[in-house]
């Protein structure tokens, strides 16, 4: 599964879950991928104001995403979301590596429900789905 930055931002800051599937591909239950724009990304997220974390709060969550998911390079462009392209790398991200899932928060990529045999969920969906509620 591909784990958009929203989730990962959820699941750096919140229980709930967006941090059980990120515990899930922690204990190997579940592989976890994403790519290096994806957490350029969610560095850029984590840099507001809002979160008020240091540079080096900032470096250890980038540093945990990177032990626990699989950071691939996407070997395809995507061009499906014209909204928001940036969602465009998630979608990309999946394809790379044939994953089966992209969990998200994002509307955009919701709006799609598949892409290519890729299911698109939200974290409590992709929880009811691999039936681990």
């Amino acid at each position: 599964m591909v784990l958009d930055t929203n989730i990962l931002v959820s699941a750096w800051f919140w229980e709930g879950n967006e941090s059980r599937i990120v515990e899930l591909a922690e204990r190997g239950i579940v592989l976890g991928y994403s790519s290096p724009k994806l957490i350029d990304e969610l560095k850029s997220a984590l840099i507001y104001p809002k979160f008020d974390l240091s540079q080096e709060e900032i470096t250890s969550a980038v540093s945990y995403y990177g032990m626990v998911l699989r950071i691939v390079e996407p070997r395809i462009v995507v061009n499906a979301i014209r909204e928001d392209a940036a969602d465009n790398e998630v979608l990309a991200c999946a394809l790379s590596v044939k994953a089966y899932a992209i969990v998200t928060g994002d509307r955009h990529l919701l709006a799609l429900s598949t892409y290519k045999g890729v299911k698109i969920s939200t974290s409590r969906e992709f929880l009811r789905f691999m039936d681990l509620k």
